[in-house]
């Protein structure tokens, strides 16, 4: 594979195919103290040599595309798409002028730069592709950051849906309790959010309904000229005493002393769940199941 499109299905059966993605945004404050730079990915996504799922990666990066499928190359090819994609040819970044408007207005709590805002959105763009385009065959499939695996990983896994999963609903994990009496205003202006972005699960006929509620609650906060990253939309969203309305539910997975103690492996505690232990086949270099 050359880093290009292969439309070779990925996955089949029961199994879970995830989808990430990398744009190149350059070094951005993730934080006043924290700073994300293209070397920061490099790094986190190594882990992904362990994982024994399809994984579809989306990239404007040729190198990193590359590195990438190196790293699972011990693995059939069919189990790692490679996609690469000019920023511009997507819905989400196309509307960072707008955005960019948004945060230059007096008085706005800035929450980043519009190109961070835009790649939190194009992850909802981008399981809608591969929806529409039929590029897996798999049950369910999952959104997953390309940092997501950040922390120490020395053995092989596979990721499958916790069996209590709901099938008509979307799984996320939940980092904070939910405010239901929070205005559209408080929740964008005060960066709030009660689950995390970074992975959720579903089937794909219900992504493809939630991803079209998602773009419709984007377009109306361009609109009110309010904006933030994805969990304030879904923030906002899911807000009963907000006007939209979703079709999907979702569902949300947590360990109580974790969010009461705000540890910070609650924004993980959904992938834990999803994470089962697989033999490494030491004298091939490959991971094989159990």
């Amino acid at each position: 594979m050359s880093g290009y499109a292969d439309h070779t299905l990925c996955g089949n059966g029961d199994e879970l195919t995830l989808v990430t993605a990398y744009f190149n945004i350059g070094s951005f404050h993730k934080t006043s103290n924290l700073i994300f730079s293209a070397s920061t990915y490099y790094n986190w996504m190594t882990n992904f040599q362990f994982v024994n799922n399809c994984v579809i990666l989306y990239t404007d990066d040729l190198a990193l595309s590359v590195q990438f499928k190196s790293y699972r190359r011990y693995f059939p090819i069919q189990r790692t798409k490679v996609f690469i994609l000019n920023q511009e040819s997507l819905w989400a970044f196309r509307l960072q002028p707008t955005i960019k408007e948004i945060y230059h207005q007096k008085g706005y709590p800035t929450p980043g730069i519009p190109a961070y805002s835009s790649a939190m959105h194009a992850k909802y763009e981008l399981i809608g592709k591969v929806i529409t385009e039929k590029i897996h065959t798999t049950t369910f499939l999952a959104w997953i950051d390309i940092g997501y695996f950040r922390n120490h990983i020395s053995d092989c896994f596979e990721m499958k849906p916790p069996k209590s999963m709901r099938d008509d609903h979307i799984s996320f994990s939940q980092v904070d309790l939910f405010n239901p009496n929070l205005t559209l205003k408080e929740i964008m202006y005060q960066h709030k959010l009660f689950v995390a972005g970074g992975f959720f699960i579903g089937k794909p006929e219900y992504l493809y309904l939630f991803i079209k509620d998602y773009k419709i609650a984007v377009e109306h906060l361009l609109e009110s000229k309010m904006m933030n990253s994805d969990q304030q939309i879904l923030y906002a969203m899911y807000s009963s005493k907000l006007f939209f309305l979703p079709k999907i539910p979702i569902q949300t997975f947590f360990d109580e002393t974790r969010l009461r103690k705000r540890c910070s492996d609650r924004w993980f505690y959904l992938g834990e769940l999803c994470r089962l232990s697989i033999k490494q086949n030491a004298s091939e270099n490959k991971c094989v199941p159990n």
